[in-house]
């Protein structure tokens, strides 16, 4: 009888020991695929980032690259654990802030501070998603910019966008472009 019930407790610890570590396979598949999918949005984003920014600025195509946004989302993403929604969200506040300008009649996106704004609108994004709300000496010293500079710019980039920082869904058409975001946020 013993026997029998420590065979039992054996096929018992067997059978929770094969559990685990088909949860653990599911998790680790599942992440996998998470950072898959993270990595093809990451390359939408940045073609859509740099033409916005090459679209709106004449010459900003011999500072604003490929390769340079990359490093950028890079950073905030190894840093900060951007989130792709926050990523959809300033692309969205610097498309605001490209056309207010415009409809204000009042160019403040030049080559010379493209990069700054671009810094600002992330900063913003990342301030509206957040719970915990990093300062901006923060972001002033992972970009290597004055904090001034950066308090001046992102108090302009506000008063360009009428301080208008709300995102509808809508504007989250990016997301089409990378079927697999679609069943992610269909199965959560």
């Amino acid at each position: 009888m013993t026997s029998t019930i420590c065979q039992d407790k054996r096929e018992s610890s067997n059978q929770i020991s094969k559990s685990k570590f088909i949860d653990s396979c599911h998790v680790q598949t599942k992440s996998i695929n998470t950072s898959r999918i993270y990595c093809q949005f990451q390359q939408l984003a940045v073609q859509k980032l740099v033409g916005i920014v090459c679209d709106a600025v004449p010459g900003a195509d011999k500072f604003i690259s490929v390769n340079r946004i990359t490093l950028f989302l890079e950073l905030l993403q190894q840093k900060l654990n951007l989130h792709i929604e926050e990523i959809i969200a300033a692309m969205e506040l610097l498309q605001r802030f490209i056309s207010k300008q415009q409809i204000k009649d009042d160019q403040v996106l030049r080559v010379s501070n493209v990069g700054m704004l671009i810094i600002v609108s992330f900063v913003l994004a990342l301030k509206l998603s957040r719970d915990k709300i990093l300062n901006n000496k923060v972001f002033a010293n992972m970009f290597g910019v004055p904090i001034v500079n950066l308090n001046q710019s992102e108090i302009c980039f506000l008063q360009i966008i009428d301080f208008e920082l709300w995102v509808e869904f809508d504007n989250y058409s990016l997301l089409e472009d990378v079927p697999q975001i679609n069943e992610t946020i269909d199965t959560q």
